[in-house]
């Protein structure tokens, strides 16, 4: 147990959870787009995104001298425990255990992948992993060493350390650290399971974070030509408004932290679209919307002149207080003095619905990830709170 010449290398020296930890997902996606239409071309050249943990140590004595002897003494792969998926063992684990009793949702375990049990840097032990259940890992061979209840276990992931690794010396015997981790093996996760889907697509169901104001623009493609001897020229290419939105997530728990990454899995980085409503009020109900009617009436707001007809402009999200969601297209609409009336591909409710039933029609754009990237905050473990940012480009619909 422990470092010894012919035992693998772990990265033994826990971050400082005042500081937390970044995870970055990252994929590659190729975008092109046709300029007549905006119409987008998608294509991945990374099957599973290259992932990657920073943190920072704060050691002193012993622990701080033996993260600066290894950093200084091994150039190799590491086997670098998962930080946010740590679980404290609930009883003890004697020597010989074929078997180690933990929770396995939500977790990196993988069968046929490894595992670390550790008490301190020094006192530690990396198993392999034959199956993964429910409730238990079943071992390859058996535990060598034995393990007190509150010892630790950890998924272990294949890495090398970036190189840097700066310390920044407190005292003579205080040393803080930044360390940036990436991971050398395939990193998949289960996607979601019985995603709620719209038009042949999966939607964005789950309303994100407010405490940081959400944020959107619109994106266009535009061309220029300016001479400099006169005034500079614009063109807009396709005539298509494309949204641009943000998303803030605070997630709270292991199935929020899980829904999360299987969301995000599921896009591939910009590869895969999924309907991102606005979130907010972007119609306002005028008047009931009578029982077994289709004719959603509105408060004049423009919509007939600008906005029917227009990718990512005719298709609703309509909330009600009581926790219902519909999803409706618009396939016509018409002004009524202060009102406009927009006709739905199918009715919504059996019975009448009140202005005041209704929590936000808010419209949805048929969108990508904005980024290949996504990085994940996480403030404690995986069973605490973590944050993160996606940003949203809209496609034109059923482009991709």
């Amino acid at each position: 147990m422990g470092f010894s010449a012919d035992t693998a290398k772990i990265w033994p020296v826990a971050p400082d959870w005042a500081k937390g930890v970044t995870e970055t997902l990252a994929w590659g996606t190729d975008v092109a787009y046709a300029s007549a239409s905006a119409v987008s071309q998608h294509r991945s050249w990374r099957p599973s995104p290259r992932r990657a943990f920073a943190f920072e140590t704060l050691a002193n004595g012993p622990d701080r001298q033996l993260a600066d002897m290894l950093l200084a003494g091994y150039a190799g792969v590491w086997q670098l425990p998962i930080w946010p998926d740590q679980q404290w063992l609930g009883a003890p684990l004697s020597s010989g255990a074929t078997s180690i009793p933990c929770a396995t949702a939500g977790y990196d375990f993988i069968a046929a992948g490894k595992a670390l049990l550790y008490s301190t840097p020094r006192v530690w032990e990396i198993v392999e992993i034959d199956t993964v259940a429910s409730d238990h890992l079943g071992l390859v061979s058996a535990t060598v060493g034995a393990f007190g209840r509150g010892s630790r276990l950890f998924p272990l992931r294949a890495a090398r350390v970036r190189q840097g690794a700066e310390e920044r010396a407190l005292n003579d015997d205080i040393g803080r650290r930044s360390l940036t981790f990436d991971l050398l093996e395939p990193c998949d996760w289960p996607l979601l399971e019985s995603p709620t889907q719209y038009l042949g697509h999966d939607v964005l169901d789950r309303w994100p974070d407010e405490s940081d104001d959400p944020s959107s623009s619109y994106s266009r493609l535009e061309q220029g030509v300016d001479y400099d001897s006169a005034f500079p020229v614009a063109h807009d290419l396709a005539g298509v408004a494309l949204r641009v939105q943000q998303s803030h997530w605070k997630l709270f728990g292991r199935e929020e932290h899980s829904w999360f990454r299987s969301m995000v899995y599921g896009r591939c980085g910009r590869l895969t679209p999924i309907w991102v409503p606005s979130f907010t009020a972007d119609l306002q109900l005028a008047a009931s919307i009578a029982a077994s009617s289709a004719v959603l009436p509105v408060h004049w707001c423009g919509y007939v002149q600008f906005g029917l007809g227009m990718p990512n402009r005719g298709d609703l999200r309509i909330a009600l207080n009581d926790g219902t969601v519909h999803y409706r297209a618009v396939t016509a609409a018409a002004e009524a003095g202060d009102v406009e009336n927009l006709t739905l591909d199918s009715t919504l409710s059996a019975s009448s619905i009140d202005p005041g039933q209704v929590r936000a029609i808010s419209l949805m754009a048929l969108s990508t990830l904005a980024s290949d990237e996504v990085e994940i905050e996480h403030d404690t473990d995986a069973d605490g709170i973590a944050t993160s940012t996606t940003g949203w480009q809209a496609v034109v619909p059923d482009a991709v």
